[in-house]
Formats: C-alpha cells, structure tokens, sequence
C-alpha cells in the first residue's frame, strides 16, 4: 500500500516540475500577454523609450524580469542557423536528448566497483519516434558482475529490469527545445539479485539550449524515480537524478559529450553520488555511429549507480521519425 510520505512526495515532485516546466513557457509569454489598460496606455511610451536607446547605444537597457533567464534567450540570425546545424547534428548523432528520431543502439560498459567488484552491463536500446514530437524508447539490459566480498553468491549474470520510456517534445526551437516523459521499470530480472525488485516511475525533464560562446548544445535532466509497487521484501525506491551534458562536434564526424550526473538516494538517509563522463564519438558511414565513454566516480561510490570507473563502447543507427 502506497504511504503518506510517498504521497506527500509525489505531490512534492509533481508541483516542483510544473513550476520547472511551466517557467520558460511564462518567460516566452511575458512579453506578449496583454497587459492592463494602464499598461496598454503605456505602450507609447515604451517604444519611445526603445527609440532613445537606439539612438543612444550607450545608454543602459532596462534589467529583464527573472524568468525571462530561464527560457530561450535572443539569439542573432546568425546564431540561430548556428543552433539550426547543431541541433540537427546532435539529431544525426543521437546526442542531443531532446530530439525526436529513432535510434537502434547497442552498448556495453564495463564498471570497477568499491572493494573488488566489477560489472558488464549490455544493454540494447530502441527509439520509436511517432509525428515529429513523440517518443516511446525501450531499454533491454543484461548484467553480469561479481562480488568476492558479497555473503551468499559472488558473482551472477541474466537479464535485469525492463525499462521504458514515453516522451513528448512540449516545446522546440533551433535554440531552445523541452521534452517531458515518464520512465517505468518492471522487475523482469531473471535473478533477484539483478533487480530492484520493484515496479517504479520517474517523471523527467529534458531540457536543450544552445551555447553560442562555445557552440555548443547544453542539455539538462531532472527525474524522480519512485517505487509504486513489487516484492515487499524489498527496499523502496527513492532517487532523485540532475544530470547535464555539453555537447559539441569536431569536423564533419565527430562529437563530444561531457556529462555530469547527481544522484540522491532519500531511502538511504540522503547520501548522494556524483560522476563524470566523456563520449568521444565518430559518424563513420552512414546513419551508423561508434562511440567510446569513459567516467570516474567523483563521489558516492558505494552507492547504486555509481562506480570507482568505468568505459563504455557502443553502436547506433540513427533514423528519422515515421
């Protein structure tokens, strides 16, 4: 049964991503919502004032409300075309999180964990784009690790928790994009030991800006993944993730991604993990591209989803939408 601390966190996460979600598309509405009739009358005036400083390009610009800092910002024709090619690339790539084509990947990383252990995960991933603005991705993951200091069995291999994840792209512009979904894992594991055990959702936000100082893509993720059901047994779940990424492309063929990711376990008195990882990656023929990750653990390196190092290899077509 689901408890009164689960609810009031739910109620927590959902008004705290209406508010992320809803304050870009305030800040895109500010300047076009009509205002008052007093402030109709001062319309006059306002563009008298854009006309003074026009003419006087040294005089200071009136400070821009707060949440106008957090949606797109102005951009140069120039710049725009900019962001255009970039975040088309990243689509090309399948770098950017924010854009809607399909995607038939398939990786395998390897992970040197705390006190001894090691762990392969493989995992094959699939990207359905549906009219431009939709996305259903489906995660298929085997695990294989060992554990020399774990009591009972040591080391165990099989597949691990489906995942899957629909997404809808709200918002998209060449220098500003937003995609909202919800990720759901079920306990499919064929070993306990590979499994939380426990039917979760995560509510997400994708966010994408274009950095015209660096040319380059910015992407931001907040989720909350939580535990609604499954075997009692076992522990709830808890996470909440930040992550962010600097995407940026060399030559005709290839990218770089720079990634940084938070995690903070609530069911575990708070304690929190931070990594760090490099994708260095080359479109080689094609829609087909390879990629190599490496990452350190900064942090928290006991905890779930965190690791001492580890490096990922991988493969992925890329496809448009249908």
């Amino acid at each position: 049964m689901i408890n009164r601390n689960f609810i009031k966190r739910c109620v927590w996460f959902i008004g705290t991503t209406l508010l992320l979600t809803l304050c870009p598309l305030f800040a895109l509405a500010e300047d076009s919502l009509p205002g008052s009739p007093a402030e109709r009358g001062l319309a006059s005036d306002t563009q008298k004032e854009m006309n003074d400083l026009i003419e006087k390009p040294d005089a200071v610009p009136r400070r821009r409300r707060p949440l106008s800092r957090l949606g797109p910002q102005p951009v140069t024709p120039e710049q725009q075309d900019e962001a255009e090619r970039l975040r088309n690339l990243g689509a090309k790539y399948g770098t950017d999180p924010t854009a809607i084509v399909g995607r038939m990947q398939l990786s395998s990383t390897y992970r040197e964990l705390p006190q001894g252990g090691q762990g392969i995960d493989t995992v094959a991933r699939v990207d359905l784009p549906y009219r431009g603005n939709y996305l259903l991705r489906v995660d298929a993951p085997c695990l294989n690790w060992s554990d020399p200091h774990r009591p009972g069995t040591t080391s165990v291999q099989g597949f691990s928790d489906l995942a899957v994840t629909a997404g809808w792209r709200a918002y998209n512009t060449p220098e500003y994009a937003l995609l909202l979904g919800v990720i759901s894992t079920f306990p499919t594991a064929t070993e306990s030991a590979l499994s939380l055990g426990k039917y979760t959702i995560s509510p997400v936000i994708f966010t994408g800006r274009f950095l015209p100082r660096w040319d380059s893509l910015m992407s931001a993720l907040v989720t909350q993944q939580v535990s609604v059901g499954g075997d009692p047994a076992r522990n709830s779940v808890n996470v909440t993730k930040a992550q962010i990424q600097i995407n940026t492309f060399w030559g005709a063929n290839g990218w770089s991604v720079l990634d940084a990711d938070w995690r903070i376990d609530w069911e575990r008195s708070t304690k929190n993990s931070m990594t760090l990882e490099l994708e260095l990656g080359r479109n080689v023929v094609g829609k087909w591209g390879v990629f190599v990750r490496p990452g350190i653990g900064i942090y928290g390196r006991d905890l779930p989803g965190a690791y001492t190092w580890n490096i990922t290899g991988g493969i992925r077509y890329m496809f448009p939408s249908f």
